[in-house]
């Protein structure tokens, strides 16, 4: 497989059967001095399978890095989070809609806004927003840049969210300051001590709502960012030996570690409706990782 050695990032985010003539590498093991650090959302044991009903007509909703930014760098071929879910997922499946664009900076109100009507359209059944917020808290913000618009740009988006009835996949807000100055304008990132009221929100508002779920995508960032080994369900992703997760710019997820992002993503709705993965999807990001590589190079 075409692997690019970028160093990471980030991290947000599911539909056809794998053949079952693709190939299955043994998971790489882990450096033995190497201390995992199990998410939040780590996967509980559970003997029920989840509901494949939720796969009937799911859609996407997001910015850039559900948009695929640049992962062609590591395929040769356009690559998106949809692509994850198509390759990985083992169970009957429909994209019935998928918004994500790597435009949404420019008018997230706007852009996000139509997005979210066109999903409303297809009645989905499960919606997967890892990156959808992230613009309304990040940006330019409005007359003086300030904190206040952003926490008001903020529940814009969680507004738009609150319309969908189905289960809701949302992840919170990372500190990408590592890419501030680059890809992120100075001017487009939010105070550093902002951070933790506003994931305050968002969870506040996912407790509230019996179909919201939240991804960590905050903690996955921390993590990642230090290079330290990071546990998703059952398997370790240690960079040391397998390498890193976000491209150069430090901001978007390359293709192990978009892989790494939809197991998360899938590993969060599991737990919260106490059910398991097994017979659902691909659990071990890098052999999800080889099957987007072979699905998108088919095409």
């Amino acid at each position: 497989m075409n692997r690019s050695p970028f160093l990471f990032g980030i991290v947000l985010a599911l539909a056809i059967s794998c053949s079952e003539s693709r190939v299955t590498r043994a998971p790489v093991s882990v450096a033995p001095t190497a201390e995992a650090k199990p998410m939040d959302t780590e996967a509980v044991a559970a003997t029920v399978a989840l509901d494949t009903h939720l796969f009937e007509r799911y859609v996407i909703l997001g910015s850039s890095a559900s948009a695929g930014f640049n992962i062609q760098l590591d395929t040769g071929a356009p690559t998106r989070l949809a692509d994850y879910f198509e390759a990985g997922l083992f169970t009957g499946s429909k994209l019935a809609f998928d918004g994500s664009t790597e435009m949404t900076f420019l008018d997230p109100e706007g852009i996000a806004g139509k997005a979210v009507t066109r999903a409303l359209a297809e009645d989905p059944t499960l919606v997967i927003g890892a990156d959808f917020l992230f613009w309304f808290f990040y940006g330019a913000g409005g007359p003086g840049n300030t904190l206040a618009f952003r926490r008001e740009r903020l529940e814009a988006g969680i507004a738009l969210l609150d319309q969908f009835d189905c289960p809701v996949l949302v992840g919170d807000l990372p500190n990408m300051a590592g890419a501030a100055g680059g890809m992120i304008p100075i001017a487009s990132m939010p105070p550093a001590d902002s951070f933790d009221d506003a994931n305050s929100r968002i969870r506040a508002w996912a407790a509230s709502k019996a179909n919201v779920i939240v991804v960590p995508l905050a903690e996955f960032n921390e993590i990642v960012g230090k290079g330290e080994p990071l546990r998703v369900g059952d398997f370790t992703w240690d960079p040391a030996v397998m390498g890193g997760l976000l491209q150069a710019d430090q901001l978007h997820p390359n293709l192990a570690g978009c892989a790494v992002l939809a197991t998360q993503i899938m590993h969060s709705l599991a737990q919260a409706r106490g059910a398991s993965l097994d017979g659902i999807m691909m659990t071990n990001p890098e052999d999800l990782a080889d099957a987007v590589d072979d699905l998108v190079t088919s095409r």
